[in-house]
C-alpha cells in the first residue's frame, strides 16, 4: 500500500519597513513524501484521450487538466499531448485510457499504454 505524508509550513510571512512597498502574504509551503515498499514502485499514471493512432505501436494521448491562475484565481484548462507506446495496436483514435511511466523508448515517448477505460 502506497503511503503519502505531507508536511506544510509557513513561509515568507514578513511585513516590508517602507510605505511604498506592499507587504507580502505568507505562503504555505507543503511537500509530499510518498514511501513505498521494496517490492511495488510508485509509478506516474495519466488519464487523458487518444488524438491520434497514426504511428506504428504508439499513441498520441491528450491529457487536460484544470488549473486556478495565480494571481486572480480564475480557472481555465490546460492540455499537454504525451507519446504513448502500444504493443499491439489496441487503442484507437478518440479513446480514453490510462499510460503509465516507463523507460524511455525514444527522445519522445515515455509512456506505456496501461489499459483503456472507455472505447469510442
Amino acid at each position: 500500500m502506497n503511503r503519502a505524508s505531507v508536511t506544510c509550513q509557513r513561509v515568507g510571512a514578513t511585513r516590508s519597513v517602507v510605505a511604498s512597498v506592499r507587504p507580502q502574504r505568507a505562503q504555505r509551503l507543503c511537500v509530499v513524501a510518498a514511501t513505498a515498499t521494496d517490492d511495488e514502485k510508485i509509478i506516474k499514471k495519466l488519464k487523458g484521450k487518444v488524438v491520434s493512432t497514426k504511428m506504428d505501436k504508439t499513441l498520441v494521448v491528450r491529457v487536460t487538466r484544470t488549473v486556478a491562475h495565480p494571481k486572480y484565481g480564475k480557472r481555465f484548462q490546460k492540455t499537454k499531448n504525451f507519446y504513448a507506446h502500444d504493443e499491439e495496436n489496441k487503442a484507437k483514435e478518440g479513446d480514453i485510457v490510462v499510460v503509465e511511466a516507463m523507460r524511455p523508448m525514444s527522445k519522445t515517448k515515455r509512456w506505456n499504454l496501461l489499459s483503456i477505460v472507455e472505447e469510442a
